[in-house]
């Protein structure tokens, strides 16, 4: 597999293609622990985000991109997991380092460990580019099917936990006016006017019309 590394802040064209020579032994990128998370036997769905691995996905690590990775997000444990193969051709999957993360990119999906004061940090998937971004944390839980005499267990759906990133603070919201009432009084009044007008609903809203509301709200920084 093709692999290219660029600066986080340098566009995917003047990446450079070293698989060649280094793939499988830079040490910045193959750097986590194997990763062995084996649920119990029978267990039903995936602790994935994602039904497989991305082929073109892309990971950042103190400053370095790395292009046309596989990976995928396991957002049970929240790790992103990296697959690759060694030298000699065997099949490895690693959980990439999260004291060196910075954000990866999954079937183009933008995400970024996000640290606010002195909190711990935690992955969230990003959307918009300017000051004040959306932040949804996603991730499953493991449950026991009572249904079933063997007492199986299983991953279901993902639960998505909504924020907005203003002013250095993330506030959770549920809905247009939790949504709204992160912006503070001076702008609130303005950003439920443009839900109502266009008709969203934050809650089932897709990506690209949620973008297109957070960079609204980051027109409004000077009221």
């Amino acid at each position: 597999m093709l692999w290219g590394i660029m600066s986080c802040h340098v566009s995917a064209q003047s990446s450079v293609d070293l698989s060649d020579k280094v793939y499988g032994h830079d040490p910045l990128l193959i750097n986590g622990r194997v990763y062995n998370f084996f649920p119990p036997e029978g267990t039903g769905g995936t602790p994935f985000l994602f039904d497989s691995f991305d082929n073109n996905g892309s990971v950042c690590l103190r400053g370095i991109t790395y292009s046309v990775q596989k990976l995928n997000y396991d957002i049970y444990n929240q790790q992103l997991i990296l697959e690759y193969k060694n030298p000699v051709g065997s099949v490895s999957l690693i959980q990439v380092s999260k004291a060196w993360l910075h954000s990866f990119t999954v079937y183009d999906r933008y995400f970024e460990m996000v640290k606010v004061a002195d909190t711990a940090g935690r992955i969230y998937q990003v959307l918009g580019s300017h000051a004040e971004k959306i932040l949804y944390y996603r991730y499953k839980e493991l449950f026991i099917d009572t249904r079933t005499l063997s007492r199986s267990h299983y991953f279901p759906d993902a639960i998505t936990e909504m924020y907005v990133l203003s002013d250095n603070r993330i506030v959770r919201y549920t809905n247009n006016r939790g949504f709204a009432n992160a912006f503070g009084p001076a702008r609130k009044d303005a950003v439920k006017k443009h839900l109502r007008r266009n008709k969203i609903k934050v809650r089932r809203a897709n990506d690209a019309v949620m973008t297109e509301v957070i960079n609204y709200c980051n027109t409004l920084n000077g009221l």
